[in-house]
């Protein structure tokens, strides 16, 4: 049997494209992901206090949970926002 080296050639280079293809999406989206981490804001879209809380949330000492923002009134606590 004789081996047809342009069918290999095309094989091998769709290959390699294939890999910087994945390559380029990959660092795409990682570099997105990171991005938007730092955009994070509270629900009406202002920046939390030095503590990670938002406006109407208080830095709260839970004991065993930790310190978390909870809410001026009634409402389930959550962590800063960092």
């Amino acid at each position: 049997m004789k081996i047809n080296w342009k069918l290999v050639f095309i094989g091998v280079a769709c290959f390699i494209i294939g890999a910087v293809a994945g390559y380029g999406i990959a660092v795409y989206a990682g570099n997105s992901v990171y991005s938007a981490d730092l955009e994070i804001t509270c629900p009406d879209n202002g920046v939390p206090d030095e503590n990670g809380c938002c406006a109407g949330e208080t830095y709260t000492d839970m004991g065993g949970y930790g310190f978390n923002c909870c809410p001026d009134g009634d409402g389930p606590c959550f962590p800063p926002i960092k």
